[in-house]
């Protein structure tokens, strides 16, 4: 298969090495180490200047300091919902998708309002931790110039739209239906994992 060059360099933010474009990093994920949190394509990194340069390192320290900010307004959210000046949320699922929304709890119970304190207070702990350990790489920052890999085309799989229920055959087919890399003939499907759930469903549902 044909290889290509790509530059990669550290994120700024989730500090994995990932591709750049122009001196920016592209759009990626990430997973923290300490597995509390992990997102798909959304990195605050994104379209910034990678951790070798100094803009970089500026970056990484601006961060840091809005998570310490962060993690004191959430702490001082905390005691007003516990003093009851302030509401309750909770997450709900808009109808008829896949996005959920916060959404004020009415009338909420003394547990209701312990409980959600103390998510706020969790969530300004973690942020507390990811900001030393910003703080951390700043103060040890040294400049860095982009690495240069080869690497081979991705393949784009072709996912089956189908199925007992009429939805999708794989978790990653559900990236694939908003980018349009789905199908519902079985013939054309290229991702393995989908033709293994179609032929389980054909034998076990009669799907066609």
């Amino acid at each position: 298969m044909d290889t290509k060059t790509q530059q990669r360099a550290i994120c700024p933010a989730c500090f994995a090495e990932q591709a750049i474009k122009g001196g920016k990093l592209v759009a990626h994920g990430y997973t923290r180490p300490q597995h509390w949190h992990s997102n798909v394509g959304t990195c605050a990194g994104a379209r910034h200047a990678h951790f070798g340069t100094e803009a970089g390192r500026k970056y990484t320290a601006d961060m840091a300091q809005r998570l310490n900010a962060a993690a004191v307004d959430g702490e001082a959210n905390a005691a007003r919902v516990l003093a009851g000046s302030d509401p309750v949320l909770m997450r709900e699922r808009i109808k008829g998708s896949r996005v959920y929304q916060l959404v004020r709890v009415e009338n909420p119970t003394v547990w209701q309002r312990k409980e959600y304190a103390a998510s706020l207070t969790r969530q300004a702990e973690a942020m507390r931790a990811q900001a030393v350990e910003l703080a951390t790489h700043v103060r040890d920052w040294k400049p860095v110039e982009p690495i240069t890999v080869e690497v081979e085309p991705k393949q784009t799989l072709l996912h089956w739209r189908g199925g007992y229920y009429g939805g999708k055959a794989c978790a990653s087919s559900a990236m694939g239906a908003r980018k349009g890399y789905t199908t519902s003939d079985i013939t054309k499907v290229t991702c393995a994992k989908c033709c293994e759930r179609h032929d389980y469903w054909k034998a076990k549902k009669g799907v066609r």
